[in-house]
């Protein structure tokens, strides 16, 4: 899978359920269409059941019993349960999910401005915005404007049970940062300046220059570029540790192909596309051969990419 798609979670979600289902039975080895639906379930949603088994068999997640009366038997394969691992692994990372939904909040905050609206938080479940396929919570939504309160994105007036402002508007530094294209989880430059002649220095990139001289404050910018340049360079020099072949080749042409959109056009929903491919590749074995933190990087790297 080259991304997590809508039709790639509706799918691995229901990779999941033959999953909980068949580790829930402790006799069986393969769970069945009528494991997964409703006892009510009519004609359509056995159809479309049995479409999906059919594009998770053809993915080599699962493998299938089918049956002359039309029935099946489905277990997952090995790539299946680190498929689901993977994903499974990406949904529960609390911090990533945060992060990311302080980029899509803000925008959404100045969308809903310059349509000339007055939201309120609870608005912004309308929209249908989801982390790899599930819901955000009320605290989610919550923490992200009272960060965007704190950090000067967003501005309006709050209570004292809720930390985020009831009705919020975005600040100018909130309509630039989505206007530019700019997420809000990337590092800040240093706001302190020492005392004395103070000269600024703005380099993109490890430049040091200024050695020893307390007079003069370097602001260093890690963009999300550089951010994944460090990722592509970690996991490149970690590949030889993985033992299957054919996992080894795929994770190093995703690297590749990660490399040169970063240092090529560098489209963030494309370096989204491409490290969410990687992550999935990872799965649970990889991961734990290139070392987790990698995993973790991956997850961070997706929730510092812009809108």
């Amino acid at each position: 899978m080259l991304e997590y798609s809508p039709t790639d979670l509706r799918q691995l979600d229901v990779l999941g359920k033959i999953i909980g289902a068949l580790d829930g039975l402790s006799s069986s080895h393969s769970v069945s269409a009528q494991a997964l639906l409703a006892e009510a379930a009519n004609h359509d949603a056995t159809s479309a059941l049995r479409d999906e088994i059919r594009d998770l068999e053809a993915a080599g997640l699962i493998s299938v019993d089918w049956r002359f009366s039309g029935g099946w038997l489905a277990k997952p394969t090995s790539l299946g349960r680190d498929a689901w691992a993977a994903l499974d692994t990406a949904r529960n990372n609390r911090r990533a999910r945060r992060l990311r939904l302080r980029d899509l909040y803000l925008t959404w905050v100045v969308d809903q401005d310059d349509d000339g609206a007055s939201p309120v938080p609870e608005q912004f479940f309308d929209t249908g915005a989801t982390y790899l396929g599930t819901p955000y919570t009320a605290e989610d939504v919550e923490r992200a404007g009272e960060y965007l309160l704190e950090n000067g994105y967003i501005k309006g007036q709050a209570a004292w049970q809720y930390k985020g402002p009831l009705r919020p508007v975005p600040t100018a530094k909130g309509r630039y940062t989505v206007e530019q294209g700019i997420s809000v989880n990337a590092p800040a430059p240093r706001d302190a300046a020492p005392a004395g002649h103070t000269f600024n220095n703005h380099f993109n990139g490890p430049t040091n220059v200024a050695q020893g001289s307390h007079e003069v404050q370097q602001t260093i910018n890690v963009t999300w570029q550089d951010q994944a340049r460090n990722f592509v360079d970690e996991l490149s020099g970690r590949l030889d540790r993985i033992e299957d072949e054919q996992v080894r080749a795929e994770l190093n042409s995703a690297t590749e192909e990660l490399r040169a959109e970063v240092e090529g056009d560098a489209h963030p929903h494309k370096v989204r596309a491409v490290v969410t491919k990687i992550a999935l590749a990872l799965g649970t074995a990889a991961a734990s051969e290139v070392g987790t933190d990698v995993m973790q990087h991956a997850l961070q790297l997706v929730g510092v990419l812009p809108a």
